[in-house]
Parts: C-alpha cells; sequence; structure tokens
C-alpha cells in the first residue's frame, strides 16, 4: 500500500519540470568560473577571495545539506522547493547588484542555500509525480542535473559575458529563478506540510541511525571527488602535458562533463531493469579508479588518455543514478526520503569541495602521476563502502523494488 504522503501518477511534465529546477540549479554553480577574469580586473580581487567565492556555494550544502533533508521532511517538499527558487533569485539579483567581492560573497551563500533547497525537495517530489513503475529511472534522470547543468552554463557564458558583462549568468539566473518559481506554484500548488510534519526531527534523525545511508553517502563523497577533481584539473593537465590551447582544452572538457548525463541515463535505465544496486556501483567505481589511473599515469598517447577521460565520466554516471535509485527503499521505513536525499546531498558536495585541492596538492608533492594513483585508491575506497552496504535489504533487488512499489 501507498504511503499516504505520496500521490502515485504518470505526470512526465512535473517531472520534466523537477529535473529543469535541478539544471538550473546547478547552471549556478558554474556560472563563476567563466567570470574570473572580469572580477578581478573590475573589483581587484585575489585569486584567495575568487577561490572563497567560487567554494563557498559547495560549502554551504555541505554544510546544510543534511538539515534541509530534515526541514523538507517537516515543512513539506513543495515548501522548501519554492524557497529553494527563491533564494536562488534572491541571491542572483543581490550579485547582479554587487558593486564589491563581499557583497558577491554574501549572494553566492543566499544562492547555495537556495542550491540545497532545490536539490533536496525535487528528487523527493519526483516520487509523487513519477509513473510508479518507472521510479528508479526517474530518479537516474535526475542524477543527470549537475553534468547538464554545468554544461549549458559553459556553452552560454561566452555569449551571456559578450551581451551582459560578467553580470550576465546573475541576470539569467535572476530571469530563471522567476521563471521556475511561477511554473512551480501553478504545478504544484499548496502546501504538502500536513503529510510530511507527523515525525518529529528525532524520529526523522532515527531513521538515519542505519548504517545504510551512511555507507552510500561515503560513496557519493568518494564519486563526487572524484569526478570534480578532473572537470576542474583536467584543463590545467591537457595544457601541461598535451599542448592544448585554453580554448581546446575547454571545449574538451566540456564534452567530458556532458557524457556524465546519458551514463547517469544509463544508470537509471539499469537499476529500473534489475540490475542489483550495489554491482553498479561498484563496477562503476572500479572503470572510474582504472580509467582515471590511465589518464593520468600511463605513459599512453594522447588519444588513448583523451579516451580514458571521456571513459571515466560516462562510466562514472552509473554511480550517482544507481545511489539515487537506492534512495527510496533506504527511506521506505521511516518514510523520511527528505532526510536520506540531504545526507546524499551533503555528502556529494564534500566531496566536491575536498577533491580538487586534494589533487592539487598531489600535484605539488609527486606531479600528475600522484593524481593517477589517487584514483586508484579511492576506488578501492569507494568498493569496501558499497560492499558493506550490499548486506543491506534495502540494496538487494527484489526487496528494494517490493518496498517502493508497495
Amino acid at each position: 500500500m501507498a504511503s499516504a504522503g505520496i500521490a502515485r501518477s504518470n505526470d512526465w511534465p512535473r517531472v520534466g519540470l523537477l529535473l529543469l529546477c535541478g539544471v538550473f540549479a546547478a547552471s549556478q554553480v558554474g556560472k563563476l568560473p567563466p567570470a574570473m577574469t572580469a572580477l578581478r580586473e573590475q573589483y581587484g580581487a585575489s585569486l584567495v577571495q575568487l577561490g572563497w567565492i567560487t567554494s563557498v556555494f559547495n560549502l554551504t550544502a555541505a554544510v546544510v545539506g543534511l538539515a534541509a533533508g530534515l526541514v523538507a521532511d517537516r515543512l513539506g517538499r513543495r515548501n522548501i522547493l519554492k524557497l529553494g527558487l527563491l533564494a536562488l533569485g534572491a541571491g542572483a539579483l543581490l550579485g547582479a547588484l554587487s558593486q564589491d567581492v563581499v557583497l558577491l560573497f554574501a549572494s553566492r551563500i543566499v544562492e547555495g542555500l537556495g542550491f540545497v533547497g532545490v536539490v533536496v525537495a525535487a528528487p523527493a517530489l519526483m516520487r509523487e509525480v513519477a509513473p510508479p513503475a518507472r521510479l528508479k529511472l526517474t530518479l537516474g534522470l535526475w542524477s543527470s542535473y549537475m553534468a547538464l547543468g554545468m554544461t549549458t552554463m559553459l556553452l552560454l557564458a561566452p555569449q551571456l559575458m559578450g551581451a551582459l558583462g560578467w553580470r550576465g549568468g546573475w541576470w539569467v539566473g535572476v530571469l530563471g529563478a522567476t521563471v521556475l518559481w511561477g511554473l512551480t506554484l501553478r504545478a504544484f500548488p499548496g502546501s504538502d506540510r500536513a503529510a510530511t510534519a507527523a515525525q518529529t526531527p528525532a524520529a526523522l534523525l532515527r531513521g538515519l541511525q542505519s548504517g545504510t545511508p551512511w555507507l552510500l553517502a561515503g560513496c557519493f563523497t568518494v564519486y563526487t571527488s572524484q569526478w570534480m577533481a578532473m572537470m576542474v584539473w583536467l584543463p590545467t593537465f591537457l595544457q601541461d602535458t598535451m599542448g592544448f590551447g585554453l580554448a581546446r582544452a575547454t571545449a574538451f572538457v566540456a564534452g567530458v562533463i556532458i557524457v556524465n548525463a546519458p551514463g547517469a541515463w544509463l544508470g537509471g535505465w539499469l537499476s529500473d531493469r534489475g540490475a542489483a544496486p550495489w554491482l553498479l556501483v561498484l563496477m562503476s567505481g572500479g572503470v572510474m579508479g582504472a580509467t582515471g589511473w590511465g589518464a593520468f599515469v600511463v605513459g599512453a598517447e594522447p588519444p588513448l588518455r583523451l579516451a580514458l577521460c571521456v571513459a571515466f565520466s560516462f562510466v562514472g554516471g552509473v554511480l550517482p543514478a544507481t545511489i539515487y535509485a537506492c534512495l527510496p527503499a533506504v527511506a521506505a521505513p521511516r518514510q523520511n526520503f527528505g532526510s536520506v536525499n540531504g545526507l546524499a546531498v551533503q555528502a556529494s558536495n564534500i566531496g566536491a569541495l575536498l577533491g580538487p585541492p586534494l589533487a592539487a596538492a598531489l600535484v605539488g608533492v609527486g606531479g600528475w602521476h600522484g593524481v593517477g594513483w589517487a584514483y586508484l585508491v579511492t576506488a578501492a575506497a569507494s568498493a569496501l563502502l558499497i560492499l558493506r552496504a550490499a548486506k543491506a535489504p534495502a540494496l538487494r533487488e527484489r526487496t528494494a523494488a517490493k518496498v517502493i512499489h508497495d
């Protein structure tokens, strides 16, 4: 029997709207790097200041992700989604009007809170509107939001900056948040607080006492640290070792980022077809370790290195899709999907924060070879975590399917 808080339907337009909200939120993550040079020229900002302005977005999500999930379970996912879009719009407006780096920094904190609200609430709402037999596929589609959003902004940034200067990305943020907020009000009218507020915060936290959510969160942290490290430093690697120009390196990295999306769709499809979740995570994590090692360590010809980078991102996309597909079954016993998803969001952003600086430290100590060996070590860590989690009933296909659809 379905939970009273989940209205089963076959509403693909609303699924599409929720995915669009996620893609928009992710695009706001990626609008700052293309504007770095302009910000340095206008404000005289140092690299350290710009680094903090860049990282505070992920830092905010890394700090409040779990808390946002608990709030969503208490106050209602519809409410949190709408508040998240409002915060994204307000933060973008504040940034567009900023006249110094201090105000720009504050605007990124507000945007970071909005980002967390959207990415915590949207997949939880997908449980209400997705076709019941296609929930895993739907959550697999959702897991591609980051790759789609980052690539979209990477492609739009030159046109926006040419027309509106560095503030173009921020004005698009204001417009996008306003439009999506209006569409969300129409598609998800009213409040769902009554359906989700029955449990106390203490009860929701007790739902996280089992090891499974934390083991999956650990896999997510490893994945995002690996993926973000490659996306951040690959342009430098290509220029240092292969003689790529900046434009060519940036274009290639955009391609590497976007192939992560069809990889995520593949992960959702495989999960929907009944593939064992632990096996998908184990295999995709292993491929990421091997291809990451090969790209940075093996003395291969440039075409092979480039192919390994593409394979790294494509096959890697299977991993987050699989974890998202597991979350409904993991959360089902206590109906705390928002909290479990909030933990996953927090874990992924911790990885996004840690990966690039750790990779930079390894390059400083042992050159690019050190990064390659780190991919093998982190892949082994991911394998240990998922093998431990595989003992849980929620990661056994038949049990998971029964829990989700009952």
